[in-house]
């Protein structure tokens, strides 16, 4: 890099040197790209960043260019982290959008800051997200972004797609929760009619204990147990699975319940901004039917639906580079 300074500052040429190499070696520095002639052409930024929302102090990751349009990921659960994916999952968004990945109120780097408690629920994280786009959007000096939720992460997606369409150039809802009630019982119908054809007694007896929304940690295990297997994850079937979904019901059932009593075919048939899905037909969390049944009846100024057929609900972990094509390609040339 070269510093074109004037004849009575050279001596300072030292100073800024160490000064910008000491920077770089900082967390939250952003750099500067250079362009074939040796000038400064894109500012790029790989940055973490802390930011106040609700009165919660919560942890972001950044990377990309400015220069691009703003692209926040909300991650599913709800309680994933995906702000240490950043690489595996985002490295090609990264080049397109200026990414930022979040850890909602008890969720990874977010948890290990010091926040007062809260009585979480739907509307609490809506408004966390409501925040965060404000803060993005000024922040950045844009008037809009775009905004991908992911399962879970499609709750508050939605909620800013209703609400706030203004503030968004398009949403992309990926294996969403559009009437997960429906879901849940096509998946625990489909998951007892798998056991009863394979003879598996244990399964039934478990299955037939699950009731919707679901009651208790237990009944969650069950139907994830057995939908695990059913995925070909033999975690599912692990003693540290059983911790993990108990330990998980303490913080989050109440939240994700809510969330299962949502319809968005009768409290969302219209948007105002764009909409487009990425949906894996082997989802067996998510009927990817529904998803199909709600793109043809939404309203919305341009839609358009993506199907993985050899996908299933992990579809941005397992397949991130058609996944984040899909968006580039598809999206935002649009």
């Amino acid at each position: 890099m070269s510093f074109n300074l004037p004849y009575k500052a050279q001596f300072l040429i030292p100073l800024n040197i160490a000064l910008f190499f000491l920077l770089t070696l900082l967390p939250g520095f952003t750099s500067l790209a250079q362009g074939t002639e040796g000038t400064t052409s894109t500012l790029l930024i790989d940055t973490h960043e802390v930011v106040s929302l609700s009165g919660s102090r919560q942890y972001i990751r950044i990377k990309g260019s400015p220069a691009n349009p703003v692209l926040l990921f909300l991650a599913g659960g709800p309680g994933d982290s995906v702000t240490g994916r950043m690489k595996q999952m985002f490295s090609k968004l990264s080049t397109a959008f200026l990414v930022v990945l979040w850890d909602i109120r008890s969720t990874g780097e977010t948890a290990k800051l010091d926040n007062p408690p809260r009585v979480f629920s739907q509307e609490l994280f809506e408004e966390d997200t409501r925040e965060l786009v404000d803060y993005l959007l000024r922040q950045f000096k844009k008037e809009k972004l775009y905004l991908t939720g992911f399962s879970w992460g499609s709750v508050p997606g939605f909620y800013m797609a209703g609400h706030h369409p203004e503030k968004l150039h398009a949403f992309i809802a990926v294996n969403p929760m559009i009437d997960p009630m429906q879901s849940e019982a096509i998946s625990l119908e489909g998951l007892k009619k798998d056991a009863l054809a394979d003879g598996n007694n244990e399964a039934l007896s478990e299955l037939s204990q699950v009731q919707l929304p679901f009651q208790n940690a237990e009944q969650l295990y069950y139907s994830r147990k057995w939908l695990f297997t059913k995925e070909g994850n033999r975690f599912g079937q692990k003693k540290a699975f059983r911790k993990y979904v108990f330990n998980w019901s303490d913080t989050w059932l109440d939240v994700f319940n809510q969330a299962v009593m949502t319809n968005l075919f009768e409290t969302l048939p219209t948007l105002e901004c764009p909409i487009y899905f990425i949906i894996g037909k082997k989802d067996y969390r998510i009927d990817y039917r529904i998803a199909q049944d709600y793109y043809k009846q939404v309203k919305a100024p341009n839609k358009d639906f993506f199907l993985f057929e050899d996908s299933g609900h992990l579809l941005p972990y397992r397949d991130p580079n058609r996944f984040q094509e899909t968006i580039i390609d598809s999206i935002l040339k649009k």
